[in-house]
């Protein structure tokens, strides 16, 4: 069986602990970190070439206000709209008010932030007597970049992992999250192997919950018997969540920066339908290994129906984008 078959996922979510407190630094956020200062570093880079609108002396005030604004109040209210509200209700709101502001659990969705960045762009433009297309334009550049880090924190966390393939697949992984999916008595099984394995050392925890999970990620990065024991009853699964980085980070920054850099005299709006198309292409192709984690219509998810949207909204971008560089072209002519 090819070794990554084999592979059960162990990686810790958490880089250091604060002593004396309960904090602690993990990579998601710094995934987020890490996507803000390179999508500024790219900007600047691009705004000193004379390639972005935007002038690099006011680029701090401008990514700070698209972070907070755009990617994460659009990226939490998204995975509120989109998918917690959906499967909790407003009966779960009431009963947990506080999960809205607890982002460092996790929890964002990138719809939301794209449809939030967008909006944010649009009040920028306006503030700052631009068009929506020449403001976009930069982000658009930029916005891979965070998508990236975001999908590779999903990988070290060990969520939104990939739907179900043949252990003889050589990318096939096992990830423990999927204990929260057993049925009932597979869980008991799972459990009881668990906690003989461990040497009885979870057996005050019940059923799978946060802190059962807690424990049991722990136990599977210090005991290897552990995770053998738990890896009988997991399937191996698509490491989707590395397929997204590549597809809807890597591939598409490669595209619109090398695009950016090579065509100086680009119409405002390419850029911003280029990354509408291409992220809901490589999104809706991701989506076919990735399991669904909201409801499935007619074998469409609803990601692939989120990306359909953003593909719609690219339409305008590049309408407005032709109709620039006919004009220029036009014009150029006489």
């Amino acid at each position: 069986m090819p070794a990554l078959a084999t592979y059960i996922h162990h990686l810790d979510s958490v880089i250091i602990n604060i002593p004396g407190t309960p904090l602690a630094l993990r990579w998601y956020g710094l995934a987020y970190v890490a996507g803000f200062i390179l999508g500024y570093l790219v900007l600047k880079m691009l705004s000193r070439k004379k390639l972005y609108c935007v002038e690099h002396a006011k680029l701090g005030d401008f990514v700070t206000f698209i972070c907070i604004a755009g990617v994460l109040i659009g990226g939490r209210l998204g995975e509120f709209f989109f998918y917690w509200l959906p499967e909790h209700g407003w009966s779960g709101l009431c009963a947990d008010p506080t999960w809205v502001f607890r982002v460092w659990e996790g929890g964002m969705a990138s719809h939301g932030g794209i449809l939030c960045v967008i909006l944010a762009c649009m009040w920028y433009a306006w503030r700052n007597k631009f068009t929506t297309a020449q403001i976009l334009d930069g982000v658009a550049i930029a916005c891979p970049i965070g998508l990236f880090f975001g999908r590779v924190a999903n990988f070290i966390n060990g969520e939104l992992y990939g739907r179900i393939t043949d252990a003889a697949n050589p990318l096939a992984m096992k990830f423990p999250q999927e204990i929260f999916e057993l049925a009932p008595q597979q869980q008991i099984q799972a459990m009881a192997a668990v906690e003989h394995a461990a040497g009885n050392r979870i057996s005050a925890l019940a059923m799978p919950n946060e802190g059962f999970y807690d424990t049991l990620s722990r136990l599977c990065r210090e005991n290897d018997a552990v995770r053998e024991a738990l890896g009988q009853f997991l399937t191996p699964r698509y490491p989707s969540q590395l397929f997204e980085a590549f597809g809807e980070g890597l591939l598409i920054f490669a595209v619109l920066i090398s695009v950016r850099l090579l065509w100086r005299k680009a119409p405002a709006g390419i850029f911003s339908a280029l990354f509408a198309f291409l992220y809901a292409a490589a999104r809706i192709v991701c989506e076919c290994f990735k399991q669904p984690d909201a409801a499935v219509w007619h074998g469409i998810t609803q990601g692939q129906l989120l990306s359909i949207l953003i593909a719609i909204l690219g339409i305008p971008f590049l309408h407005h984008a032709i109709s620039l560089y006919k004009r220029e072209k036009k014009s150029s002519i006489l």
